[in-house]
């Protein structure tokens, strides 16, 4: 059995490498929490030309119409940011813990190349892979 395939009990990351990790998900933090008032902002500006076109009398549905339907989409994005900030604080958790890298799926290591790409990811390729086929 190799390296890979044991099953892990804490990171098989360096110090200086977790530290990497941590300053690149404390940046993604910072962008989706500005990325999150951004949007909050706009739905916060749909919602008062809402509110004032509502009190005109010379109003269209359909603009009533397209603006619900872009808050709604505002609000979906909202959402998907919040979850992957949970993700980020729950990666930023794993580095504290000394479990970061650890796929929770098979126990195994999470190469090194799909945490620079996705530094809150929770499982393997391989256990990614195999969750989508199930």
């Amino acid at each position: 059995m190799s390296n890979l395939d044991a099953p892990l009990e804490t990171t098989p990351y360096s110090e200086k490498e977790l530290e990497q990790f941590k300053k690149q998900l404390l940046e993604e933090q910072k962008e989706t929490e500005d990325t999150i008032k951004d949007l909050r902002e706009s739905v916060d500006s749909l919602t008062a030309n809402q509110t004032d076109e509502s009190s005109a009398s010379a109003h269209h549905q359909g603009d009533i119409g397209s603006e619900e339907d872009e808050r709604e989409k505002f609000l979906a994005m909202i959402e998907k940011e919040n979850n992957k900030l949970n993700k980020i604080t729950a990666a930023l958790d794993r580095i504290e813990l000394g479990t970061y890298g650890i796929c929770e799926q098979s126990g195994k290591k999470i190469q090194k190349e799909r945490l620079k790409a996705i530094p809150f990811a929770r499982y393997s390729m391989e256990a990614k892979e195999n969750n989508e086929k199930a």
